[in-house]
């Protein structure tokens, strides 16, 4: 075992002052070489949830992504980014400059339900269910039809993906007595009477960059069934008629 971690992580008995990340990116990219020699293909590499880390620390998103984009025109290893929010997608391709991002969107009705009955054997009622909760996205629709065949009842599960939307609202500050709540109101009230917002229209609602970009990172406002569904379960918050609640995507 010792000498496999020598093999892969090279010697461990210097201090190695990089962060973790760097360290473990390295150790990946050694042990990517070791299989490709061996089975003359590139291994696969994926980052699940880079939304968290665009927020949190954007620099690294983008050394990981120039990375990739190398390491891709040489066949080294291939990288797959997986992100649910809207906005991320297009972070990348602003900051792209050599190689084309190719995007997989949401599966479609068909397949996901073509998911959820053959592949992971749910009723087809309880599919439709789950469906409608999360619609296609794929980590979501694994993540839902997981802890659904777990044993948990499908109240659990909205009950759980609702929640997650909350704690977004939350850091978002778009809650009851939060510093944007009355903003919040305003902005879900208007996307409603209109179906779509513009970028440049919903810029208009903050007087800082600060502020928008704060609201953004949180992505409330990138349409998602959950998103949907949690201002309906919550109209009174918001002054609004569950029956008229529709998010549209700011562009």
């Amino acid at each position: 075992m010792s000498q496999l971690t020598k093999k892969v992580l090279g010697d461990t008995h210097g201090k190695d002052e990089r962060p973790k990340w760097k360290r473990a990116l390295e150790a990946f990219k050694r042990a990517s070489a070791v299989y490709k020699a061996k089975h003359n293909k590139p291994s696969v590499i994926i980052y699940d949830n880079i939304a968290k880390l665009a927020n949190v620390n954007p620099k690294v998103l983008d050394t990981l992504q120039d990375d990739a984009k190398m390491n891709a025109d040489h066949r080294e290893y291939i990288a797959v980014f997986v992100s649910s929010e809207g906005n991320v997608p297009r972070r990348m391709e602003s900051h792209s400059a050599k190689k084309p991002i190719i995007k997989i969107g949401d599966l479609d009705r068909n397949t996901s339900m073509e998911y959820l009955v053959k592949k992971r054997s749910i009723k087809e009622g309880d599919a439709k269910k789950l469906y409608d909760l999360v619609v296609g996205r794929i980590v979501e629709l694994k993540t839902v039809a997981d802890d659904f065949l777990a044993g948990q009842t499908f109240e659990v599960v909205k009950q759980s993906i609702l929640d997650k939307v909350e704690k977004k609202f939350k850091s978002a500050q778009l809650l009851p007595n939060d510093q944007y709540y009355e903003l919040g109101k305003s902005l879900i009230s208007d996307l409603l009477k209109s179906n779509e917002l513009s970028f440049l229209e919903f810029k208009n609602y903050f007087d800082r960059a600060e502020k928008l970009n704060e609201v953004l990172g949180n992505n409330i406002f990138s349409y998602h069934r959950s998103v949907e569904s949690y201002i309906q379960e919550n109209a009174n918050i918001f002054n609004i008629l569950s029956s008229h609640c529709k998010i549209i995507e700011v562009d």
